[in-house]
């Protein structure tokens, strides 16, 4: 069995072989240097439109909020740019979220597969492929009979009531929670095609926010001061709508949106959605089968999207007990995650692959700029904002480097890989995310093309911009191929 449990009991065995008592940055500079001429900027591309800002004015995309993406746009001038329409080309996102990548990819002639872990990433993206096929007007059909139920019915069975996680409970008025009741009861019980019920409850699922006592604010849910709590400030969200009035207003939005859609465009080509981590779902994807991998991971943010998507994921049936397992499965990139060392050394042995799982763990500790940085960051420990820090970014780039593994296993020979990732900051010390993802990627058998730069970075946190300054960190997209 593998001995460590974390870097720290790593640094302990002393393997990382560095003065403890001076941090630095000379493998960091040295991998700049190694580097330096891959790093271009690409004036084609801009923050707008590799994020969610270039969607707000598309259709599906004002039907749901989802900022933890990029846009159609940028998926569309990478195909453009390196696939070939109609030419039987398959395309992988293993970060699927709300599938932007999967669906853009058969909606431009190639074949797509995604992976997500998330529930409301999987029913967004199978209402993104419900809306190209559906029976328009057997949807507008069931839209009429929902609203002519009675909302306010009380009598409703008990199983189709919300069932709320520990941090949801509260979020809606009882007028609301009957109201979504009464809704789930007529799809559950009245509604057999599949793509007009994943429509219905996709709708249900985009307004509860706009109902609830809660908006996203950062990684957590803010709470209106109507919701009762006892808050440390007075938090007023504006209005809290009515879910009828709010789910008749977006089932117009929707069902206006796919009138004006090309239905027959599925038709020619192949899609397979995956639920689960890619961790060990990219395994069921056979060697040299992907011609391009276009996706963006989380990134090594502290960012917890089991927090900010609590609502949709309580609607989809996540309880406590899950929702915790979800926010461990996830990829680390919160404080809270623990290191999946051991489930990933059992994964490999059961797949009889036990040599792939050493031969990823030796390139992971060969990684000298990687250690630096870690160590680094132990060596000033007491001043981050959180002692996990330094474990969640190892766990992080150890993680990553079985993804990057296995992403090289399933490309073709000659095949692309464009990922979309920020450089973060803690205690002022920038970890260039971008130049060891690339030296990783290059020790899994791929070659570093280019690392496109963004004109314009992205600036550090305000926390961090009192005590270190404003200093841009790059913003980039990898190209690598096989």
């Amino acid at each position: 069995m593998y001995l460590a449990t974390s870097y720290e009991d790593i640094l302990n065995e002393d393997i990382l072989l560095f003065d403890k008592a001076t941090p630095s940055d000379k493998y960091r500079n040295a991998l700049l240097q190694k580097y330096k001429s891959k790093l271009l900027i690409n004036r084609n591309l801009n923050r707008s439109l590799i994020s969610f800002q270039a969607n707000k004015t598309e259709p599906f995309y004002r039907w749901f909020k989802f900022k933890e993406g990029f846009s159609t746009a940028f998926v569309k001038y990478i195909l453009d740019s390196f696939g070939k329409p109609f030419g039987g080309q398959t395309i992988l996102d293993p970060f699927s979220g709300i599938g932007t990548t999967m669906t853009t990819s058969i909606e431009n002639g190639f074949n797509a597969i995604g992976i997500e872990l998330l529930s409301p990433g999987i029913l967004a993206t199978k209402a993104r492929i419900a809306a190209k096929k559906v029976d328009l007007n057997k949807l507008k059909e069931h839209i009429n009979n929902l609203f002519n139920i009675d909302f306010e019915n009380r009598n409703v069975p008990k199983q189709f009531y919300f069932q709320h996680l520990t941090i949801t409970q509260g979020a809606f008025s009882n007028k609301t929670e009957i109201a979504i009741a009464n809704a789930c009861y007529y799809i559950n019980t009245h509604c057999n095609d599949d793509d007009v019920r994943i429509l219905l409850r996709f709708a249900i699922s985009s307004i509860l926010e706009d109902v609830s006592f809660t908006r996203k604010d950062g990684q957590y849910l803010r709470w209106d001061y109507r919701a009762g709590r006892m808050l440390k400030s007075k938090f007023d969200k504006g209005v809290i709508y009515s879910f009828k009035a709010r789910l008749k207003e977006k089932l117009e939005i929707i069902t206006t949106d796919i009138e004006s859609f090309n239905k027959n465009i599925l038709s020619s080509t192949y899609y397979k959605l995956i639920q689960g981590s890619c961790l060990n779902k990219l395994h069921e994807i056979g060697s040299s089968t992907i011609d391009m991998v276009i996706t963006s991971p989380p990134y090594c943010n502290r960012y917890d999207y089991t927090r900010t998507y609590a609502l949709e994921l309580a609607f989809d049936g996540v309880d406590n007990k899950k929702i915790k397992t979800l926010r461990q499965t996830l990829l680390s990139a919160t404080v809270e995650n623990k290191s999946k060392i051991y489930e990933l050394e059992k994964f490999y042995a059961s797949i009889n692959k036990t040599d792939t799982f050493k031969e990823v763990l030796a390139s992971f500790y060969d990684q000298l700029a990687l250690k630096e940085v870690i160590r680094n960051l132990y060596f000033h420990k007491d001043e981050l904002n959180n002692k996990n820090i330094p474990n969640m970014v190892a766990n992080y780039f150890l993680e990553m480097s079985f993804v990057i593994r296995e992403i090289s296993r399933v490309l073709k020979p000659g095949g692309k890989v464009i990922m979309v990732n920020d450089n973060v900051r803690y205690n002022g010390d920038e970890i260039p995310v971008d130049l060891i993802l690339s030296e990783i990627a290059e020790a899994s058998g791929l070659n570093t093309d280019v690392i496109w730069v963004l004109e314009k970075g992205k600036g550090n946190s305000s926390q961090q911009m009192g005590t270190h300054g404003r200093k841009e960190l790059r913003k980039c997209i990898y190209v690598w191929s096989k």
